[in-house]
């Protein structure tokens, strides 16, 4: 797709993908099975049965034939299947990321200063939303929270984004053990436009990564650019999601500091924040490292490839977008 004319993305990402968003979506929620999952899973089971029928049934002398009808047959499906993958979805890593959209952005705000403020209100607005949000409840891991529906539209107007995206029905993954293994907490499921959670999210988290997996549906495919569209998104919800949205933007500007300004910083959060972190905490621990290593390395290799140039490291970009825009600053607090 690197050779695909600039205008021609650009008519897929305002017309093509919008429309084909609105219909296919829609329609995959109309069951709760995971149809990626399965998708892929009988394509796999077909393709290995076929092979060893044919291999089976094959003459001694003609056996080598029968492996390169094989190989033929494997790489043609798998043309197919990442065809499908542009069509319907892969073709949104070729669009101009949210920071070409952003008015008067500016890269150098996000200074060691600027980043410990963030952290440091992060860390106030945690403590000031925590009763509240645990008060009202989390959403449940299928429900489609209406508040973060309408603050999802609301944040695609904003970028002049005219048809809003059909909210997906989150669905638990076949592939949940292998999500827990490698510590992932939600996915696009591209084939059919589907959003899948971790089913073993904390309630403070689902917010957030639904918001997230939700900007990924909208078309911002790069990571960085949907975590910058899933914190404004939650932060434009109901308190629950504003609350889900600074406990992530605590870790995630937190983490960016020296050890010593983080303890400083982290040092202020009040019992029941830090027990929501504590819990994401054990949750994150049943991963297995060297699945995770290797599951990452892959991922970021595979978005790389499709032009997202920042690939896994795009995750910690959303602070930089954040105070580059200065989208917080204008956002009151609660």
């Amino acid at each position: 797709t690197a050779g695909v004319p600039p205008v021609l993305t650009a008519r897929y990402a305002s017309t093509v993908y919008p429309w084909l968003q609105a219909w296919l979506t829609p329609l995959s929620n109309r069951t709760s099975l995971p149809l990626f999952d399965l998708t892929w899973m009988l394509v796999v089971c077909a393709v290995l049965g076929w092979s060893v029928w044919a291999w089976c049934r094959a003459a001694r002398g003609r056996r080598w034939r029968t492996v390169r009808a094989v190989l033929l047959a494997s790489a043609t499906t798998a043309a197919v299947l990442y065809l499908w993958f542009l069509v319907a979805w892969g073709q949104n890593y070729r669009r101009e990321g949210v920071e070409a959209s952003l008015a008067g952005f500016e890269r150098g705000r996000a200074t060691p200063a600027a980043v410990r403020a963030l952290a440091e209100r992060a860390v106030l607005e945690a403590n000031a939303l925590h009763g509240q949000a645990h008060a009202q409840g989390f959403p449940a891991l299928d429900a489609v929270p209406r508040p973060l529906v309408a603050s999802l539209h609301e944040v695609e107007r904003s970028f002049g984004r005219e048809r809003p995206t059909a909210p997906a029905r989150p669905k638990r993954p076949l592939t949940a053990p292998y999500m827990r293994a490698v510590g992932v907490s939600g996915m696009l499921a591209p084939f059919f436009l589907e959003t899948y959670l971790n089913p073993d999210l904390t309630g403070p988290e689902r917010p957030y990564v639904l918001a997230h997996e939700w900007a990924h549906l909208s078309g911002f495919a790069p990571e960085e650019d949907a975590s910058f569209v899933g914190v404004l998104t939650a932060l434009g919800a109901d308190l629950p999601s504003q609350y889900s949205a600074w406990l992530f933007l605590v870790s995630e500007a937190a983490g960016r500091l020296q050890p010593v300004t983080r303890q400083l910083v982290v040092a202020a959060l009040g019992p029941g924040p830090r027990a929501d972190l504590d819990e994401i905490a054990r949750r994150q621990a049943s991963r297995v490292p060297w699945l995770d290593r290797a599951s990452w390395v892959a991922y970021d290799r595979a978005i790389k490839s499709q032009g997202a140039e920042a690939g896994v490291a795009g995750y910690g970009r959303v602070i930089e977008l954040l105070l580059g825009s200065g989208r917080l600053q204008r956002k009151a607090a609660p």
